[in-house]
């Protein structure tokens, strides 16, 4: 069987199945007969003539050019070059053809059917029979005699999808000849046969990818092509010429696009169209492939079918001109509306062909062996050749290649003119339309492969040009995208998925567009450092819009009206907000880490974070000019994305110097030094930098410093405006509660009409102020941010461990020297005081707002903690070591109810049961003074949080043992008692003073005569005053009554150390004076209403001195107590003993005892006044100078002063100086006046024995 005859069997099985979809009831669209004048079948195959080679060279031995094409004198020659025989096709043929029809496009100046009639055109020459084959010639004289309605004429071809009872049967008749070529005596029919089926199944494959191929679906979209490219296919099969063929297919279907041919409506009322069919992305292994539609082959004419019931095809005209010629562009309005873009619809269907390339091939490889066979040796080719001219052509598309040649239109019109050879309108055409390749992105019609291979292909170019221009385009859209997705009612973070998918999308090992963002043009290098250099960073910077996402109100107005207009925020929704905003953050952690991974972009990104955390030095400032800096939500996620970069790094693996590097990316010069002064610090990098020879650093060093620093400029400046924000609306919650209880003073008077205004005001900023806060709620009280800050910060607390110990960093860390012997390495007296500082402000504010995140608090942290109180003298500034005994204070039970387990953690760690109490009564008499203004004041916070402590402590068996030990170790004791005795005595009586004003301004409210003769003006002052007084006396008795406590609890246990004689005489005046306020003539002056609101409990703090006298009751201390001449009396104490004894506030017994202390105080205090006027008339250099008593125990000070050591010691207690010319005194400076003494005792042996003798 010759050639001919192979091509008339199998146009014959062609025929015999478009007869079969006409015996069931599927009637293809044909076109009617041409009518006089019109262009006739023969004359219309040229169409591509001039993009592709003559099919007269498929079967010649060598390459040889030919095909062209001529219009008004103008000729294009462009060349071809066919396999020889039957070999494979050459590569560069299938590699090229694209480039060839861009470089016809542009010498044809575009489509030459734009406009043109085709009687205008140059006709190509007509291929000879002998070139067309027998087929051709065949189907059109079968065509002539079959019904007009039911045979397709040569102008038009409808193929259906091959049925697998098309295949052949068996294994034996698809035996494929031997290698050397020679087929099997007696086989040769079959082996004709099997070729023939296998030329007649690739065409149906290729014409099914390249959706010219279905079901007779006549009511869907048909691309319509020239009929030459059926005249040539199976030459160009033969010639396994696959690259040309689907060159053919593809430039006219994309021509047809361009001029809005191929649309179909998306639904009833849709202003947009679609393709006929969706592409879908590659089956997974037990998906079918889908359902192609159906393109027709024809002559590039449209008509109506002339059935009534037919459906109309895409380009029908309104009016029903069924038997007129259409031009190759709609010359009126359609019936249905174009694309909205013509070359989003290119670019869909031709990753369509991609797509369904893959679909066959994966079809076909999922048969059974026998039925593949005859394919198996070319399918894989034909369907890579097919991906590789669907990806060039993409390539021309996202250049705009063909737009440009066929005129711009109308945005989005598909409207053009209506006169002959006037050029038409592109439908969808705009300059500044989205990039096709994000649009299809978005609507996820973009495989990972098709992503791949489309950068590898366009990266071939010469210069990575064609790579550039089109992800240039996408990156700027995405950018766009992102900055208009940013304030939102919702999170909008699809554009961040995009750029992910973009950015790990790798080629040849590499992923090409991290080159692209860090060489983009707003990268970083675009912005000059100047002081608005942070806010253009953290705005208009490549990836600034992408790390803004953000909930916050002053981000994001429009997401906090949306979800929180009343004043509320669920849990549940909150909760959902807090894994969003998590998943987006791995994105963007993601998106960083392929960004610094990438060699090619490591460095530009490491210098983009740098930059960030260097312009933003500034967020740390109290009161810093938010205008310049980057915002919350910003930095929140920018810290988010470093905290997962660290999550694995290995502390051992990390430069400790890293900080002080010459070339270090984090700048700690201005920084307050934990023990360096700026000097110091200065001398010690100089000696560092002559000495240290510094290596390059690695990234996990670079990243986890970086990921500190961060965490400086992100968390805690929110924490900061956080607390700004509770306190400046209870601030003005105060304000309305003020102006709403004074409302009946003033709603009659002239600032009636103001204080509404005010209270208004006041009412709108905290419902603003509110919907912030509810923001801040989700942004900042995130668990997932929270508890990512703190396991960093567990391993920030590993390395300050380390670096105190000045040891190298190996595994988790273990205390090897007492926190008493430790010596701070230079290292860490070089860190900047706010390495510590923030980890405890962090931790306080978790236990104050996220307590279920104190459950990460690991024993990194603990120790860390408890070395660094146990250790102050590392630390330089005191305020350090007040924070971290705050956050020991607030993990008390009796503070904070939710986390007992931490406290006993602490309580029970190591340092706590050996150095604690030590350490604390130490900084308890330290903190005396701090060399700061506000040193007063702020010894009291701090000494409330060390009592409470303290109380604590005493509960546990192990800790009060620790206490008494200390009692008795020396003169350390002694000072922590003095001091508390002091704040005792000062806290005490100005509680009573604030009880006594209160007291006043209450009593002469209640009096109406004396109330009413005050003027407006006072009574609002006298108002404002009580207010206040009322704050004071609250914070004081709150003060007072934890030092009442210690007091308390400890002299049950302690009693020597009270008894000295620096101590015993004060401490028995300050209990004589309070109980003489409690009980005296003047105790009604206490009495306030609602009691319970200050914290003033009077009978449990009678309760407690009644009981602090017994705990000392002994002769020494009634002699004390005898010896205080300003409140001591017998009468007084007798009348305290019966109210306590009336009241019940302690037993009867201990009445008794109380009584029979007054008793033998009473009987000394008569001796004592009978010894006063014994040493009346001693000698002036027998008394003390400052007390103007008797001398017992004479010592001389360093200045030659003569003073009682008793009298010494106690102000030694409280100042280091001496009292006559503040110099500085210690109590070992202090000499025994050995001979003075001996004279002093024989004066008095002396005077009582004349005395006696008289």
């Amino acid at each position: 069987m010759n050639d001919h005859e192979i091509r008339a069997r199998r146009l014959r099985k062609l025929e015999a199945k478009n007869n079969r979809n006409v015996a069931n009831n599927v009637t293809p669209s044909v076109a009617e007969p041409p009518a006089a004048g019109s262009t006739t079948a023969t004359e219309t195959i040229e169409t591509t003539q001039g993009l592709i080679a003559d099919p007269q060279t498929a079967g010649n031995t060598g390459p040889e050019q030919s095909g062209s094409t001529s219009s008004n004198n103008d000729s294009v020659s462009v060349d071809s070059e066919s396999p020889p025989g039957g070999s494979s096709a050459d590569q560069k043929t299938d590699l090229i053809l694209p480039e060839k029809i861009e470089a016809s496009l542009i010498l044809r100046g575009g489509f030459d059917a734009v406009g043109q009639s085709q009687q205008q055109k140059a006709r190509a020459p007509v291929p000879t029979p002998a070139a067309i084959g027998t087929t051709a010639t065949t189907a059109a004289n079968r065509m002539k005699s079959a019904p007009p309605a039911a045979v397709p004429s040569p102008n038009a071809w409808a193929y259906k999808k091959r049925s697998s009872s098309d295949h052949v049967g068996s294994k034996k008749e698809n035996d494929h000849a031997s290698a050397g070529g020679a087929a099997q005596p007696g086989n040769i029919s079959s082996e004709q046969d099997t070729q023939t089926s296998a030329e007649d199944e690739l065409l149906q494959i290729m014409l099914r990818i390249m959706k010219i191929n279905s079901k007779a679906r006549y009511s869907n979209s048909r691309f319509t092509i020239d009929s030459e490219i059926l005249e040539n296919a199976i030459d160009m099969l033969n010639g396994q010429r696959y690259a040309e063929f689907c060159a053919e297919v593809m430039t006219e279907i994309i021509k047809d696009i361009y001029y809005g041919k191929l649309i179909e409506p998306s639904g009833e009322g849709s202003d947009t169209g679609r393709l006929s069919d969706s592409w879908s992305s590659i089956p997974s292994k037990k998906v079918k492939p889908i359902m192609l539609d159906e393109v027709v082959l024809s002559s590039g004419t449209v008509r109506a079918t002339g059935s009534s019931n037919a459906a109309t095809t895409p380009m029908d005209i309104d009016g029903g001109e069924a038997e007129e010629d259409v031009a190759p562009f709609c010359s009126s309005k359609p019936s249905m509306k174009a694309f909205a873009n013509n070359r989003v619809a290119a670019l869909e269907y031709l990753i369509g062909c991609y797509l369904r390339s893959n679909e066959e091939l994966y079809s076909y490889t999922k048969v059974k062996k026998s039925k593949k066979m005859y394919l198996s040796e070319t399918l894989s080719t034909v369907t890579a050749v097919v991906r590789q001219q669907a990806l060039k052509y993409a390539i021309l598309v996202l250049k705009n290649t063909f737009q440009n040649f066929c005129g711009n239109g109308d945005t989005g019109g598909s409207g053009g003119t209506a006169a002959s050879g006037t050029k038409g309108t592109i439908a969808g055409s705009t300059a500044l339309e989205k990039s096709p390749l994000l649009t299809l992105m978005y609507e996820n019609k973009v495989s990972a492969d098709f992503m791949s291979n489309l950068m590898a292909e366009s990266r071939s170019s010469e210069g990575e040009e064609d790579f550039r221009v089109i992800f240039n385009a996408v990156l700027d859209d995405l950018f766009i995208d992102m900055q208009n997705a940013i304030c939102n009612e919702n999170i909008v973070a699809d554009p961040l998925n995009r750029l992910k998918e973009l950015i790990e999308t790798r080629v040849d090992n590499t992923n090409p567009i991290c080159l692209l963002i860090v060489e983009h043009k707003i990268f970083l290098t675009a912005f000059t450092p100047d002081k608005y250099f942070a806010r253009e960073i953290s705005k208009v910077s490549y990836l600034a819009p992408f790390l803004s996402l953000s909930v916050l109100l002053d981000e994001n107005p429009k997401f906090a009206s949306h979800h929180f207009s009343e004043n509320v925020c669920d849990r549940t929704l909150a909760n959902s907000f807090h894994a969003i905003l998590s998943s987006t953050r791995k994105v963007l952690h993601s998106i960083f880490l392929v960004l610094l991974s990438n060699q090619y972009s490591r460095f530009e990104m490491l210098n983009y974070i740098a930059a960030i955390l260097k312009s933003n030095a500034k967020r740390i400032q109290y009161n810093a000019d938010d205008r310049f800096l980057a915002k919350d939500g910003f930095m929140l996620n920018f810290m988010s994305v470093l905290q997962l970069l660290s999550v694995k790094i290995n502390l051992s693996r990390i430069d400790p110097l890293y900080p002080h590097h010459p070339e270090s990316l984090v700048e700690i010069e201005d920084e307050t030094k934990l023990k360096f002064s700026s000097q110091e610090y200065t001398d010690w990098l100089r000696n560092l930098q002559d000495v240290k020879e510094w290596e390059q650093h690695k990234f996990v060093t670079h990243c986890w410093f970086l990921t500190l620093h961060a965490h400086h400029l992100g968390i805690i400046p929110a924490i900061q405006r956080y607390n700004k924000l509770l306190r400046a609306t209870k601030e003005l919650q105060r304000m309305v509660d003020e102006l709403n209880a004074t409302k009946t003073q003033w709603e009659n008077t002239p600032l009636a009409r103001r204080n509404k205004q005010v209270r208004d005001r006041c009412v709108n900023q905290i419902n603003k102020l509110s919907k912030a806060k509810l923001s801040c709620d989700i942004a900042i009280i995130d668990p997932n941010v929270l508890s990512a800050c703190m396991q960093f910060y567990s391993s920030v607390c590993e390395y300050m461990l380390y670096q105190i110990e000045n040891r190298p960093i190996e595994g988790p860390f273990t205390n090897k020297q007492h926190p008493s012997t430790l010596v701070a390495s230079e290292n860490f007296c070089a860190l900047p005081e706010w390495y510590i500082e923030d980890i405890a402000d962090f931790i306080l504010f978790c236990m104050q707002h996220s307590i279920s995140v104190i459950d990460y608090v690991d024993n990194s942290i603990i120790t860390w903690i408890l070395t660094l109180v146990c250790a102050p003298h590392l630390i330089k500034n005191p305020y350090i070591t007040a924070k971290l005994i705050e956050v020991l204070f607030v993990t008390s039970p009796t503070i904070q109810t939710t986390s007992p387990r931490l406290y006993l953690q602490i309580i029970n760690h190591e340092l706590a049961q050996t150095a604690l109490v030590s350490a604390l009564m130490k900084f308890y008499t330290d903190i005396e003074t701090t060399g700061q203004s506000t040193e007063f004041y702020d010894k009291f916070t701090i000494r409330y949080h060390i009592s409470h402590l303290f109380k604590g402590l005493w509960d546990s068996g192990v800790h009060r043992q620790a206490i008494v030990n200390e009692s008795k170790s020396g003169k350390q004791f002694v000072k922590f008692v003095n001091f508390f005795l002091n704040d005792t005595t000062y806290l005490l009586d100005e509680c009573l003073e604030y009880l006594k004003r209160i007291h006043e301004t209450q009593v002469l409210m209640l009096d109406d005569a004396g109330w009413n003769a005050l003027s407006q003006e006072a009574q609002q002052s006298r108002q404002r005053q009580l207010v206040q007084d009322e704050r004071q006396c609250r914070s004081y008795l709150t003060l007072a009554r934890e030092t009442v406590d210690m007091f308390h609890y400890m002299t049950i246990d302690i009693k020597e150390p009270f008894l000295r004689p620096e101590l015993i005489d004060r401490l028995s005046s300050m209990l004589n004076y309070n109980l003489h306020q409690l009980c005296g003539p003047k105790c009604n002056d206490l009495r306030v209403r609602n009691p319970h609101k200050y914290g003033w409990e009077p009978r449990r703090l009678l309760g407690q001195l009644i009981d602090i006298y017994l705990h000392l009751s002994c002769d020494e201390f009634a002699a004390a107590l005898a010896a205080d001449e300003r409140s001591f009396e017998k009468r007084f104490f007798e009348d305290a003993a019966n109210r306590v004894e009336r009241i019940a506030v302690r037993p009867q017994a201990d009445v008794d005892e109380f009584r029979k202390l007054i008793r033998k105080a009473a009987e000394i205090y008569v001796k004592n006044q009978e010894n006063a006027d014994e040493f009346a008339d001693a000698p002036d250099d027998f008394k003390d100078p400052l007390m103007d008593t008797l001398m017992t125990d004479p010592v001389v000070l360093p200045s030659g002063t003569v003073m009682d050591r008793a009298i010494i010691t106690r102000h030694l207690l409280n100042s280091s100086t001496d009292p006559f010319n503040r110099q500085p005194l210690t109590e070992d400076m202090l000499q025994p006046a050995t001979e003075l003494k001996e004279r002093i005792q024989k004066w008095i042996k002396d005077y009582r024995a004349q005395k006696k003798s008289s």
